[in-house]
């Protein structure tokens, strides 16, 4: 193929809006293209660039019951339940914007700002109108996968999800090691097995890892002072000098 025919090709390829709609001879045509990008600079527009996956519909749905359910609780969360409002609630509004006086008190400007409930609100005022939106968008964009016999399916993303946890979970181990092992031994198995477990086997890798755990472990704790359980259990075990210089450093 000449790069003339491959030119012609890889642009047929773009014209379609998901990958899954180019035709197989298009398809094999196409050079490979990897999933890990080259290195380049980084451009402010990639930051911000967004793609509907299949299970955009399902997680903006669950995103728009949970803004509902904000909206429904505002009113017993506030204490606007059973609230009497004044008569003359336009003047009342006014007073506590700090436009007017009621009852010779001081105007001050923006005092309805420090309320309660004032915070919540501006985040409704945001959230609600924003989920509608974005489901409505998913809504079309799924409706569009099924309407052209493409994939739909959310298991992928689930995948994606569950597979985070178990980060959560050697976040939530480390934090509860920390009053047993102490701060720093704690934080270089942590280092190390994260080291590990991402793929960096070798000696070098592994070492680099146990390295730049110690140097945390220097920075927060032994320079910073960064506060960590008063009572470890491991340490208990060492003589009162030095326990005491192992609470105060590491």
């Amino acid at each position: 193929m000449d790069k003339v025919s491959e030119k012609n090709t890889i642009n047929s390829a773009t014209l379609y809006l998901f990958d899954e709609q180019i035709p197989a001879f298009v398809a094999s045509q196409v050079s490979f293209k990897s999933d890990c990008p080259p290195d380049r600079k980084i451009k402010l527009d990639d930051l911000f660039e967004f793609k509907r996956k299949r299970g955009d519909f399902l997680f903006s749905a669950i995103v728009l019951v949970v803004a509902f359910f904000f909206l429904i609780s505002f009113f017993t969360e506030t204490g606007w339940q059973g609230k009497k409002l004044p008569n003359d609630f336009g003047t009342y509004m006014l007073h506590q914007f700090g436009f007017v006086e009621t009852e010779e008190k001081m105007v001050r400007f923006g005092r309805i700002l420090k309320q309660s409930w004032v915070g919540p609100l501006l985040c409704l005022m945001v959230l609600v109108p924003a989920a509608i939106w974005n489901f409505k968008t998913s809504f079309q964009v799924h409706h569009y996968r099924k309407r052209f016999l493409l994939p739909t399916s959310i298991r992928y993303e689930l995948e994606k999800y569950i597979a985070a946890i178990e980060y959560v979970a050697y976040f939530v181990l480390y934090t509860v090691s920390v009053p047993i092992l102490g701060y720093l031994i704690s934080t270089l198995l942590l280092g190390s097995f994260l080291t590990w477990r991402l793929g960096y086997r070798t000696a070098r890798w592994l070492f680099i890892g146990l390295l730049s755990s110690l140097v945390i472990v220097f920075v927060f704790r032994s320079f910073l002072q960064i506060k960590t359980p008063i009572n470890i259990w491991l340490y208990d075990f060492l003589p009162s000098a030095t326990r005491g210089f192992m609470l105060t450093y590491f």
